[in-house]
């Protein structure tokens, strides 16, 4: 028994003297960068989102659960030139959720390869192109229609010439939505990083279209301006799609323009939005006040200008919502309440909320990005 005591006694010392020195081989950046070097190993870094919570207007037949946010993107860097990503996600409900592989992608720097004196980016694999989210106020819905993609895609080439940003993008033989064949993408991106104190990004972005037409977009952002205070942003899109057989891919036209103010620790955002089918539809006010380091309240207003129920709602007051936070770390954990003014339509209002509820109700929910 005391031989035993007297190991056991030796391990601990043993440990207590190796922990500080294993920590710093683990956390040190220098440290660890040089063993990766020696043994040839790939760097790895993780980073995703993950927003989670529920809703209920204490009745269980309308009550929601689930996630808004949730995928991991690993990032390998087999060298200077080279990444590989690969993006896990969460998809289906709470109870059933099951994993995909959503993203596979090979990214090589080609510009720094050969001493370009632009820069040259090469993607290939499973990956897409997005335009930019571009908002200034809580809501997001001033980009809400805008916004356009192609995904998947197979292939990209990023252009960066400084003053300009142009992403040429193209895929072959990818199936079409209904499985009825091999429609092709393409897409060219302009991203202009500073005009001024704006950026402006235009886009021509075709998806699985035996036509090649697609959606062509444009957008500007001026955010910090006025000392700080103002932000400013607004986009067009216009859809040239008019395939009747495929879900969505009519055409149409739609805008969008908000403005942000961020004073101290209060921020106010207000905007509107409208289509073909509606002008003027949607209106929204949304406040955020923090208070106490960490702590905060916010509170949201949404409101509809259309009569005509081929927009968002025939309704006036879409909904209003209320509720408190707390940021505890890179963690941010919100309760509140939401009200929902049409629970017969098919419209679901929700600012905050990880899912929506016919009816509204009581929400939880927490939400990181890392």
């Amino acid at each position: 028994m005391k031989k035993s005591i007297l190991i056991l006694s030796a391990i601990v010392v043993l440990v207590a003297f190796a922990v500080p020195a294993f920590a710093m081989d683990m956390y040190d950046p220098e440290q660890r960068l040089a063993k990766l070097s020696e043994e040839k190993a790939s760097p790895l870094k993780v980073s995703g989102e993950f927003t989670f919570g529920f809703i209920t207007p204490f009745d269980s037949e309308f009550a929601n659960i689930g996630f808004a946010n949730a995928y991991m993107d690993f990032f390998v860097y087999p060298d200077e030139y080279n990444s590989v990503l690969l993006e896990v996600a969460l998809d289906g409900g709470f109870v059933k959720t099951t994993a995909d592989f959503v993203y596979f992608s090979l990214e090589t720097d080609v510009g720094a390869y050969f001493g370009l004196p632009v820069g040259l980016v090469n993607t290939m694999g499973i990956t897409s192109l997005y335009t930019n989210k571009y908002e200034v106020t809580g809501h997001a819905w001033e980009r809400d229609l805008i916004r356009s993609n192609i995904d998947p895609l197979a292939w990209k080439v990023l252009v960066d010439a400084g003053m300009v940003q142009i992403t040429a993008a193209i895929g072959i033989g990818e199936t079409d939505p209904l499985g009825e064949g091999s429609f092709n993408d393409v897409g060219v991106y302009a991203f202009i990083p500073a005009v001024g104190p704006a950026e402006i990004e235009v886009w021509y972005l075709a998806q699985d279209d035996p036509d090649l037409k697609g959606r062509f977009g444009a957008s500007v952002k001026a955010d910090g301006i006025v000392g700080g205070l103002l932000g400013i942003a607004g986009g067009f899109v216009y859809d040239l799609r008019d395939n009747s057989n495929i879900p969505g891919d009519d055409k149409f036209w739609a805008w969008g323009v908000g403005v942000g103010i961020d004073w101290t620790t209060l921020a106010l955002g207000a905007g509107v939005e409208g289509n073909d089918s509606a002008t003027a539809d949607r209106v929204w006010v949304d406040a955020d006040y923090g208070f106490g380091g960490d702590f905060g309240v916010q509170g949201t207003l949404a409101l509809s200008l259309s009569d005509d129920t081929g927009a968002t709602s025939a309704e006036t007051f879409l909904g209003a919502e209320g509720g408190v936070y707390a940021k505890i770390g890179a963690a941010k954990i919100t309760v509140g309440y939401t009200y929902d003014a049409h629970d017969d339509d098919g419209y679901n209002y929700a600012y905050a909320p990880a899912v929506a509820a016919p009816k509204g109700g009581l929400f939880v929910v927490g939400d990181i990005d890392f």
